[in-house]
């Protein structure tokens, strides 16, 4: 693919294309270190920073997908594009993702001009794939208003969010001993909002006033994370949950927090092509392939040969282009 086509594309994404957005995000999620996905993203840079990036997470269940259903149509409403990025667990050995249970969820969004994508985790750690970044970045320059990222619900794996999501939201459900899990998996600490959906069910007004219990604990700042419970049966609370993710995008742009997703980025980015670089090396370097068979045979430590690779990863690194 030449520069040519690549300017095509970011043509075409700039005027909000899906074609040209969907072989982007396809380009990204294939390759995101090949030469053309970071022309892309270099090229589509001076056009991003305008999208709210939400993150929704929460334990499986408890009706993300569903939510983020009946959120569309009322954004659509107040004449914003939302664009939703699915990001499913799969294999780490076969990097296959089951996505069939967002079909449904697809072909209702169409009507409202949504633009919607699954991504698998290709077996990463964290739950959260590093081409969702990139997937964003596109998005954001296609000028959509709102970018929304589900995650795989894994509990603790999904606190990988927070590094690209502006807004948190944690969703959680009466009866289900969330408010719990939630807790020990952290969640408490990544949340800007909580909410409590399928509110229609016995329980949930004890749900949310548990969590609310628990956050008058909890260190407070500027910003006072709201409990909202919803229903996407009735509709409760989807007006309300759409104000505060808004208010709390007004909050998040100062310049302490664009320093702190800056660093969110560079970090996933980083550990992620320090992580690509180091699984090569270990493949293909037969340096490396004599240090393994020196901790098979017992002769080498696995702590020293850890060591010795991680040298020799670092010293084969290119300077700064």
């Amino acid at each position: 693919m030449t520069s040519l086509d690549i300017s095509k594309i970011v043509d075409g994404i700039l005027k909000g294309d899906t074609v040209s957005i969907s072989r982007a995000i396809s380009i990204v999620e294939n390759d995101l270190y090949s030469d053309r996905a970071l022309e892309i993203l270099q090229k589509i840079h001076p056009h991003t920073g305008r999208a709210h990036i939400v993150g929704i997470t929460g334990p499986p269940g408890v009706g993300k997908s569903s939510i983020i259903g009946s959120l569309v149509p009322i954004l659509s409403r107040k004449g914003r594009r939302a664009a939703i990025v699915a990001i499913d667990a799969s294999s780490p050995f076969t990097r296959g993702s089951i996505m069939g249970n967002r079909i449904r969820m697809q072909e209702n969004l169409t009507r409202y001009g949504t633009y919607m994508r699954s991504l698998s985790t290709r077996g990463l750690s964290g739950g959260l794939s590093f081409s969702a970044l990139g997937t964003a970045k596109i998005l954001d320059a296609a000028g959509f208003d709102t970018v929304i990222l589900e995650t795989v619900g894994a509990g603790q794996s999904d606190l990988d969010i927070m590094r690209l999501a502006a807004t948190v939201v944690v969703v959680l459900a009466p009866g289900l001993g969330d408010e719990i899990q939630a807790i020990k998996a952290g969640l408490m600490e990544i949340a800007h909002l909580f909410v409590i959906n399928k509110s229609d069910r016995e329980g949930s007004f004890q749900s949310i006033k548990d969590i609310q219990d628990i956050l008058l604990t909890a260190p407070q700042g500027e910003w006072k994370i709201p409990v909202i419970g919803t229903s996407t049966i009735t509709g409760d609370g989807l007006e309300e949950l759409i104000q505060k993710m808004d208010d709390h995008s007004m909050v998040n742009r100062s310049g302490k927090d664009r320093n702190r997703l800056a660093r969110n980025e560079l970090n996933l980015i980083v550990e992620s092509e320090l992580m690509k670089l180091a699984s090569r090396e270990m493949e293909e370097n037969d340096g490396i392939s004599e240090i393994i068979s020196q901790v098979a045979d017992g002769s080498k430590d696995p702590f020293s040969g850890s060591r010795s690779i991680i040298f020799r990863i670092t010293r084969d690194i290119h300077e700064e282009p």
